[in-house]
C-alpha cells in the first residue's frame, strides 16, 4: 500500500522484533550464510536496545491513540479532547524519563532490568525525543486553538455567551437558549443536535464509506450498477442491522393473489 495506514501493523512488527531481540543474533550465526556480525553486534549493544525500548514503547502509545481515534459515533469535540489528553500524556512520559521513571515504558523497564546487573541503563537522556513528539504535535493540530470557542458552543450551547458568538449565530442563539422544550432535555452532544435534525460526525464514517465503494468498485464492476451501488454505500454507513437472509427469503417467496 502506498500510505501509512499499515503503521499500526508496523507498531505489532516492533513489538515482536523487540520480543525475540536475544533469539535474533543466534538465528543470523546459525542460518544466515553471508556476514552478519554488525547486525549481531546492534542487537547487543545497549545504547541500540535503548533506543529499540523506547521505539517499541512510544510507537505502543501512538498506535493506542490511533486505536482511539477511529470508529463511528465521534464527533469532532470526542476527536480533539483525545488528542488533548494524549498530548497532555507526553508531558507526563517527558517529565518521568527526566526522572528515569519508566513506570509507562514497559519495554525500557523490561530493558532496564535485565541489564542492571551489568550496567545501569539510564533513560533520562531521552526525554529530549518526547520533546520532539511534543513539538510536532503542536505544529500538527495548532489549529485545535482556533476551534475552542465553537467546541464549547457545540458542547453546551445553553451556556454560550450569545454577544461572544459570530454574528450568523447568534439570533439561532436566542431562539435556542428561550426554546422551553430544549431546556428540559438531558441530551448534549450529538443526540441534543439529533433533536434539531443536525448532527456532526467525524471523519471515521465517510474514509470507510469512502473504503467501502473502492472495494466495490474494485471487486465488483463488471455487474454494479449506479443504483446497486448506491444500496451499498447505504448500509456500508448504517449501524442498523440488516436481516439479508429474511430479505431474500420474503423476495422469492411468490406473492398470494388476491
Amino acid at each position: 500500500m502506498y500510505n501509512h495506514v499499515r503503521w499500526l501493523s508496523a507498531g505489532k512488527c516492533m513489538e515482536r522484533f523487540f520480543a525475540i531481540r536475544k533469539e535474533i543474533p543466534a538465528f543470523l550465526n546459525e542460518y544466515v550464510s553471508s556476514d552478519t556480525t554488525e547486525l549481531e553486534r546492534k542487537l547487543k549493544d545497549p545504547e541500540f536496545l535503548r533506543q529499540l525500548a523506547l521505539l517499541r514503547d512510544l510507537t505502543n502509545h501512538l498506535n493506542s491513540l490511533c486505536l482511539s481515534l477511529q470508529g463511528r459515533n465521534q464527533t469532532v469535540s470526542d476527536l480533539i479532547g483525545k488528542i488533548n489528553g494524549f498530548r497532555n500524556k507526553l508531558s507526563v512520559f517527558k517529565h518521568a524519563l527526566e526522572k528515569n521513571n519508566l513506570t509507562y515504558f514497559p519495554s525500557c523497564l523490561q530493558l532496564a532490568e535485565e541489564f542492571n546487573s551489568e550496567e545501569n541503563i539510564e533513560f533520562s537522556c531521552c526525554s529530549s525525543q518526547i520533546q520532539q513528539v511534543i513539538d510536532e504535535f503542536n505544529i500538527r493540530f495548532e489549529e485545535i486553538e482556533s476551534l475552542k470557542s465553537g467546541l464549547l458552543l457545540y458542547n453546551n450551547p445553553f451556556g454560550a455567551i450569545i454577544e461572544d458568538q459570530l454574528p450568523d449565530l447568534q439570533i439561532e442563539l436566542c431562539d435556542l437558549q428561550a426554546d422551553m422544550f430544549l431546556i428540559t432535555r438531558q441530551e448534549r452532544g450529538p443526540e441534543f443536535f439529533k433533536l434539531l435534525s443536525k448532527m456532526f460526525g467525524s471523519t471515521y464514517t465517510r474514509e470507510s464509506a469512502f473504503s467501502s465503494m473502492k472495494y466495490n468498485k474494485n471487486h465488483n464492476r463488471s455487474n454494479l450498477t449506479d443504483s446497486s451501488l448506491r444500496h451499498l454505500m447505504r448500509l456500508s454507513t448504517t449501524e442498523l442491522e440488516v436481516d439479508i437472509s429474511s430479505l431474500v427469503d420474503e423476495a422469492d417467496r411468490p406473492q398470494s393473489s388476491h
